[in-house]
């Protein structure tokens, strides 16, 4: 090893040399923990890449008592809404000189964490059902000095936990006041969640919103069972589900943007235009959102920028563990073409 060490400190002498710059700046240029000019990052790399140099980082890692790695760990890789999200804390952490693990699925959780410790990351990114995440992880991973955020902290009361959770709640808000500015008073949420789970805000805060608004204590909802799925495919399901009750509406919200498509879709088979005759509104605002016909509107959590949030608050907590942040990402209302005045009744 401490051959090995030698040669990659010759290596790294030599790219300085050709670059012209001091061995601590080829160091911090690779590492990236420290600021260094564009024109200087320009000519080492062009000096490294001329002599195929290539640092071995995790030895510097392992000398510092550090991994400069991180884990996300995400139940859903198939939405694009965690994929904008993981995309986001990559870029951010590539910028930091972190390298980030990404997995998918918890069935095997206690594998999982025994995996983070083992390879000593230094912080994990845990975007998963807080029902299917007990204490007990948590704390094995903070016991062992690995920082640790999560999207929700209800259920978790260890004030070692940073978390950053989308505000939900205020987003159906907004949707419902947007209906209702465009005279719309029959409205229905198509929620993949129904009573039984604690941990999803949206369809309390629909019935909480339509009683405010409305006096409606009984709103038209119709919800999904388990296993919980946001999908294209459950949100056509539950159209079709509120077509078949007989239920008035002129407007539909769903759990978000996956569902609303699949809502529409399940509209348009059965005849109604969207928005001439229904008005469908969906949360997240996805790419595809943005290119579906007719254009959806929904809730914007802003993902790029919670993606980034999510890593610089792991980070601050990585560098000084006293720095323990909780905070809350508030939403925006996105109007596209899905929603319109109200001008009918369905039945």
């Amino acid at each position: 090893m401490e051959e090995n060490k030698r040669s990659e400190q010759c290596c790294r002498d030599d790219v300085a040399r050709l670059a012209g710059v001091s061995g601590a700046t080829v160091s911090y240029v690779f590492s990236r923990k420290r600021y260094v000019s564009p024109e200087l990052v320009r000519r080492v790399m062009r000096a490294a890449e001329e002599l195929d140099y290539h640092p071995d980082l995790l030895a510097a890692a392992v000398r510092r008592k550090s991994s400069d790695t991180i884990a996300v760990l995400t139940d859903d890789m198939a939405s694009p809404l965690q994929i904008e999200i993981i995309r986001a804390i990559q870029e951010s952490a590539m910028n930091s000189g972190y390298f980030t693990h990404i997995c998918g699925g918890v069935k095997n959780l206690d594998s999982y964490v025994d995996d983070f410790i083992c390879r000593k990351v230094d912080g994990v990114f845990l975007s998963v059902d807080p029902a299917k995440v007990n204490n007990k992880s948590i704390e094995k991973l903070l016991d062992r000095g690995i920082s640790v955020i999560i999207t929700s902290l209800r259920g978790f009361s260890d004030p070692r936990v940073c978390g950053l959770e989308l505000d939900f709640g205020a987003g159906v808000s907004m949707l419902v006041e947007h209906f209702k500015d465009l005279g719309h008073s029959k409205i229905a949420f198509l929620s993949c969640f129904d009573d039984s789970y604690e941990y999803d805000k949206r369809l309390k805060s629909f019935g909480n919103n339509m009683q405010r608004l409305f006096g409606e204590a009984n709103p038209v909802t119709v919800c999904g069972s388990p296993p919980w799925e946001s999908t294209i495919d459950r949100g056509y399901e539950l159209a079709k589900k509120l077509m078949s009750t007989g239920a008035e509406f002129t407007a539909v919200m769903c759990t978000n943007d996956l569902m609303a498509l699949g809502a529409m879709r399940a509209f348009q088979e059965s005849g109604l235009k969207v928005p001439e005759d229904v008005s469908v509104a969906g949360m997240d605002d996805i790419l595809f959102a943005r290119s579906s016909y007719p254009a959806l509107t929904t809730i914007s959590h802003r993902s790029l920028e919670y993606g980034h949030r999510i890593f610089g608050i792991l980070k601050q907590n990585i560098d000084n563990k006293s720095v323990v942040s909780r905070e809350r990402i508030s939403p925006s209302l996105v109007v596209r073409e899905s929603t319109a005045v109200c001008k009918s009744v369905n039945k």
